[in-house]
């Protein structure tokens, strides 16, 4: 067995700046040894909830030109308009590699999310990937009303974080202990795509001004995004009478962007003002059952969150920008993702 570390007071002029958890721990630098080393784990689970919206708001053009009757042309979709419900099957492959002072954790699930649905009224959408009609390429595409189609994407959902790890609490003699860390990442989304709405049979004028949209056609594409986060997390292990380690770990990321929409599209004529918000919530909880010193098995549950929320406005205030940029609607975004798991590990 290994000696434990040697242990210090919390300073009471330092109290007030912690978490009321910590007050009366005694606590040490790093990490303990038994965290020290490879983490490997293999989850499955399910995408037990998946909600989102698009909505247009305001169209600045419809103002500045004296047509604002045509406002109530605004338009929104959800993703049950699709036929996109959970729950989905997913699986996670997961690594961490914990250093003294620090971690480096990886987490991906792969997703793979479909619907089937009818058209509740005429749906006009821009596509990622072109849709072809008589060898002519167009990036718009029209489902009529009452047209059945299909959606499909199958993807991955990863954050790659580095935390640091600089103190340890200890309670109740030493066989709790708490770990803060302090996190800087980043989480990515991206996956192919395939919208399906049968056999193109013709095309059709929409919009002021006016776009050419195909309609029915398949559209397949590559689609991905990604943010920067910044966040804290903290693990408690507790260790009990039979050998095992109960251990449970509570996560919160964070990202914020207010800007021009230029670095997320390469559409630069079409750039806009983009307020973005994401936010990242992890849970999970577990035992460790010790094979010999150094090595581990380990079981246990996972829940994760993730939330997006975005306003897409006019850059344009002059009323003869706004005539001739002829900008469309701004829109609102929001989308929120669950998944629950269980997980088997082996640490080392």
């Amino acid at each position: 067995m290994h000696s434990r570390p040697r242990t210090f007071s919390v300073p009471l002029s330092a109290a007030f700046l912690l978490a009321p958890a910590i007050l009366r721990a005694e606590f040490f630098g790093g990490v303990s040894e038994e965290m020290l080393g490879h983490n490997w784990r293999l989850s499955a689970g399910i995408v037990a909830g998946i909600d989102g919206k698009v909505n247009e708001t305001f169209r600045a053009y419809y103002t500045a030109s004296g047509q604002d009757s045509k406002q109530a042309l605004a338009e929104s979709y959800t993703l049950d308009d699709f036929g996109v419900g959970a729950p989905y099957t997913t699986f996670g492959l997961h690594y961490e590699r914990q250093w003294n002072y620090g971690a480096f954790r990886w987490n991906t699930l792969f997703l793979s999310l479909s619907g089937n649905s009818t058209a509740k009224r005429d749906y006009y959408l821009g596509v990622s990937d072109h849709v072809s009609y008589k060898g002519r390429k167009f990036d718009h595409m029209k489902i009529p009303k009452g047209q059945d189609f299909s959606i499909d994407f199958t993807g991955i959902l990863t954050d790659v974080t580095y935390g640091f790890t600089p103190v340890t609490f200890l309670y109740h003699d030493d066989y709790v202990k708490f770990t803060p860390s302090l996190d800087i990442g980043l989480v990515l989304v991206g996956g192919q795509y395939d919208l399906d709405a049968g056999h193109s049979s013709g095309t059709t004028v929409y919009q002021n001004p006016p776009v050419d949209f195909v309609v029915g056609g398949a559209s397949s594409s590559f689609i991905g995004a990604g943010a920067p986060m910044i966040g804290l997390s903290g693990e408690v292990r507790a260790e009990l009478i039979n050998g095992w380690t109960w251990i449970s770990r509570l996560g919160l990321g964070y990202f914020a962007y207010d800007g021009s929409s230029s670095p997320f599209t390469s559409k630069g004529h079409r750039s806009k003002n983009l307020d973005i918000s994401v936010l990242t919530f992890t849970a999970e909880t577990g035992f460790a059952i010790p094979i010999d010193d150094r090595r581990s098995f380990s079981f246990g549950g996972r829940l994760q969150w993730v939330s997006i929320d975005a306003e897409i406005t006019s850059k344009e205030h002059d009323t003869e920008a706004i005539l001739a940029a002829r900008e469309r609607f701004d829109k609102t975004a929001d989308f929120d993702l669950y998944t629950l798991l269980l997980y088997v590990g082996y640490s080392y």
